[in-house]
């Protein structure tokens, strides 16, 4: 369950992010940086959703790369050839580390996703709050109020199913134990 919401999550702050990206854009230095930075931390935590599927670290990295391809792809549309390149490289290495962490992370799968999800959301508002200083001086208030509300809203349900739910994928130990379990009754 809590791999599906963080997939959401990470659906939906690639649309918001998008089309915030380009309806705001504006010529300056830091915008392909801020770009890379939500690239780079989305791409991360898709490779650890993905690997937590797909428990090999070839294939795992394979399907994050295209996953991540599509997402970067949607985020960056219609902004300079720079800032695609440069966050398609972020995606790379971001796919790659985030399943190889997660096949290494065995025993902390849940507190892995928790963790990434969180550090993306936040650098979502930050790039946003970034890409939008210019017309308004006030950091909070150059992240719109919508992408805040949905970020808080995106939080509590990540901390919600953390605490009450699951993973998403039994283990094979689970399997056994869930087996064994129904044997004896």
């Amino acid at each position: 369950m809590l791999t599906i919401i963080s997939l959401a999550i990470v659906l939906m702050f690639t649309i918001l992010s998008g089309n915030i990206f380009r309806r705001d854009f504006k010529e300056n230095h830091i915008a392909s940086c801020l770009a890379m930075f939500v690239s780079m931390t989305k791409s991360t935590l898709v490779g650890i959703l993905v690997a937590v599927w797909i428990p090999n670290m070839v294939l795992s990295t394979i399907v994050a790369i295209i996953g991540c391809f599509v997402l970067v792809s949607f985020m960056t549309y219609k902004l300079p050839i720079k800032i695609f390149i440069e966050s398609m490289s972020m995606m790379f290495m971001g796919s790659m580390m985030g399943a190889m962490l997660s096949l290494m992370t065995t025993n902390y799968e849940m507190l892995s996703i928790v963790f990434f999800t969180l550090i993306y959301i936040l650098s979502v508002l930050v790039a946003v709050g970034l890409w939008n200083k210019e017309e308004q001086p006030n950091f909070f208030r150059a992240i719109p109020k919508r992408l805040s509300f949905l970020a808080s809203t995106a939080v509590i349900i990540l901390m919600v199913s953390s605490l009450y739910g699951t993973i998403g994928v039994q283990t094979n130990e689970e399997e056994i134990e869930a087996e064994i379990e129904h044997h004896h009754h």
